[in-house]
């Protein structure tokens, strides 16, 4: 008996399994036909009136294959939008929520709210009397206490802005086109996270002189004084947009290092004996050419003097002879 209610369970499970696919392609298929109209694309009267049908048709494989046949025709149609990402923001906009204004996938609403957060914030700790000149220019390991702490948040409120920034203009391109696919919404968080990271190691870790940078900037700018404190906060906000640009200056200085300590790397014993072979080897091929040559200099004569005698025949013998051996010893 509980083997019957075992294989009964697992009959059942399977058949769910079987319903929600179909569920989803059919879903899939309202909502690629709704957004080609939406778009004014034409949409064959056939797949229209097959969608139809598979709705209340049975799950055999006939319909399967109707099925197929209609979801490969309208993503033929809608493309390069994916039918996943339609669907998707078809189902974003059925849900009616109050955030649907700042998007309609939720890696672009949270990512929204986290970009607004850190924008309050960074106004919000510019008002503190712990964020000045002095303070902002200071290293991480001169400070302490309350006033390390509001240096260290507005730089990551800094980075923050940057950070999602960055990952809002990378979304959007791709929730436009309708290629987005939420598979790579961990991406965007991790890129945020090391936008972060990047915007601390930029401004605290790496020695820049703001002082010259503010003299250069100013010799370009005669008459403009430029805040030590805005180039620290600029460099943060540069270093959460693109923190490939950190990977690459870390990059270079571990390069860099390694050139004074590492000797340049010998070339291998194997590469030296494939190169003396491939050496050999080509002297044969020069050494053959100029045989062949010479053999076709002498068949030549004879063709075009048949008077040769039997001296002369030995003398460019001869001659051949020495060459080779002359060639033979220059290579030794």
């Amino acid at each position: 008996m509980t083997k019957q209610a075992t294989e009964g369970a697992g009959a059942c499970k399977e058949l769910t399994m079987r319903l929600s696919a179909w569920t989803q392609l059919i879903e899939e298929c309202h909502a690629m036909m709704a957004f080609a109209f939406r778009k004014g694309l034409q949409v064959p009267e056939g797949t229209v009136v097959m969608l139809h049908q598979l709705e209340w048709t049975d799950k055999n494989a006939a319909g399967a294959r109707d099925l197929a046949r209609v979801h490969n025709r309208l993503a033929e149609l809608v493309s390069p939008a994916k039918p996943e990402t339609i669907w998707l923001m078809a189902e974003e906009s059925h849900k009616g929520s109050w955030l649907l204004f700042l998007g309609r996938v939720k890696l672009i609403r949270k990512m929204m709210l986290v970009a607004i957060t850190s924008l309050i914030a960074l106004i919000a700790l510019s008002l503190s009397s712990y964020i000045n000149n002095e303070n902002m220019v200071a290293s991480m390991f001169d400070m302490e206490g309350t006033r390390l702490l509001y240096v260290q948040a507005i730089l990551l409120a800094a980075a923050a802005i940057g950070a999602s920034f960055s990952a809002l203009f990378k979304a959007n391109a791709y929730v436009t086109a309708g290629c987005y696919d939420p598979k790579y919404e961990s991406s965007y968080w991790v890129r945020f996270v090391v936008g972060l990271i990047a915007g601390i190691i930029l401004t605290q870790l790496i020695p820049i002189d703001l002082q010259a940078v503010a003299d250069a900037t100013a010799a370009q700018n005669p008459g403009s004084e430029v805040s030590q404190a805005a180039l620290r906060i600029t460099m943060a906000l540069v270093g959460g947009f693109s923190a490939n640009l950190v990977y690459k200056i870390l990059d270079r200085v571990v390069e860099t290092v390694q050139s004074f300590i590492a000797p340049p790397a010998s070339p291998a014993p194997e590469n030296n004996l494939q190169a003396q072979a491939m050496h050999t080897r080509m002297q044969s091929l020069e050494q053959l050419n100029s045989v062949s040559l010479a053999v076709m200099a002498i068949q030549q004569k004879l063709a075009s003097d048949p008077s040769v005698t039997a001296e002369q025949m030995q003398s460019m013998l001869s001659e051949l002879v020495c060459a080779l051996n002359s060639h033979r010893y220059t290579e030794q």
